[in-house]
């Protein structure tokens, strides 16, 4: 499923949610959490390769590129 979000969009997003959840969630959870709420196909595409953030700190430069091109 396809939001109707940007991908900067999608960035601000990922760092509101973060804000609130910072305490209890690495980044990477509170990315992937999003991704999959406004992007589901990517989200599935990277689930449980070298690409999943969910359990980093930091979403790494290869992540962010592989999602950004098939925004």
């Amino acid at each position: 499923m396809k939001d109707n979000i940007s991908y900067e969009n999608f960035l601000e997003r990922v760092d509101k949610y973060h804000h609130q959840f910072k305490d209890t969630w690495k980044f990477g959870q509170t990315y992937f959490a999003v991704l999959t709420s406004v992007r589901t196909d990517i989200a599935e595409a990277i689930r449980g390769t070298l690409h999943d953030p969910s359990f980093k700190d930091k979403v790494s430069e290869g992540t962010e590129n592989f999602v950004k091109s098939r925004w």
